[in-house]
C-alpha cells in the first residue's frame, strides 16, 4: 500500500543537509554587531527559501490553467463519490493510486526535488529544537484529520502526477505546520505535520 506519508519518511531519512555558502558580496572591516545581522539576514533568506513553494523558470508563481481546473473537477467528482473517506484511503482508490505511483516514481528520479523535501524538514526540526542532522529527523504526516478543501488539494496533487507539485505540496504543508511545531510547542501541527527524532537501534 503506497502513501504520501510512506515515501516522505523514506526521503527524508537519507538525505543530506543542504550546503551553505556564504553571500559572496564585499566584505567592509567587521563588527561584531554587523555580523550577526548579516547572520539574521541569511538564516532568515534560508528560512524562507526552504519553506516557501518554488517558482518557475520564468520567475514567477505557475498560473492557473486549463489543466488546474481539469483536476480539481476530477478531485470534486471523487470527494462527491466517497464523501466520508478518509484521505488516506482516497490515495488507495485505484483511479488515484495509479497516478500517486507514477509521481513517486517520477520524484524518485529527482534528486534535487527529494533534497529540497529533506532541507525542509532539517530545517523546521532545527526551529523547533531538535538537531535535525542528516538523518535523525523524519516528517510524520498525518492526514487523517484533513477538511474537504485538504483533501482536494491533496488529491490535486496526486492526479497531475508532477513531481515538483507534490514537492510544493508537502513543503508547503511544512511551511504551514512551522509556527506551531516551534512558537506554538506543539508535537504535531493542526494540518497534521509532526517532525520527530528517528530512533536508531543500539550498535
Amino acid at each position: 500500500m503506497v502513501s504520501i506519508v510512506c515515501f516522505c519518511l523514506a526521503l527524508t531519512s537519507c538525505g543530506k543537509s543542504p550546503d551553505t555558502t556564504k553571500p559572496a558580496a564585499a566584505q567592509t572591516p567587521a563588527k561584531p554587531v554587523a555580523t550577526s545581522t548579516a547572520s539574521n539576514a541569511q538564516l532568515d533568506a534560508d528560512i524562507t527559501q526552504s519553506l516557501s513553494p518554488s517558482v518557475s523558470s520564468a520567475g514567477s508563481l505557475p498560473s492557473v490553467s486549463s489543466r488546474d481546473a481539469a483536476l480539481e473537477s476530477q478531485a470534486d467528482d471523487i470527494l462527491a463519490k466517497h464523501r466520508n473517506m478518509l484521505a488516506k484511503d482516497l490515495l488507495n482508490l485505484p483511479e488515484v493510486n495509479e497516478s500517486l505511483r507514477n509521481g513517486i516514481k517520477k520524484l524518485a528520479e529527482d534528486k534535487s526535488l527529494q533534497q529540497r523535501i529533506t532541507s525542509s524538514v532539517e530545517l523546521a526540526a532545527k526551529l523547533k529544537g531538535l538537531e535535525g542532522t542528516p538523518g535523525s529527523v523524519g516528517l510524520d504526516l498525518d492526514t487523517k484529520g484533513y477538511d474537504r478543501a485538504q483533501k482536494s488539494r491533496m488529491l490535486q496533487t496526486v492526479l497531475s502526477e508532477d513531481p515538483k507539485r507534490i514537492v510544493n505540496f508537502i513543503v508547503g504543508e511544512i511551511g504551514e505546520a512551522t509556527p506551531e511545531l516551534t512558537f506554538g510547542g506543539a508535537d504535531r501541527a493542526a494540518n497534521g505535520v509532526a517532525i520527530k527524532e528517528n530512533t536508531s537501534p543500539a550498535k
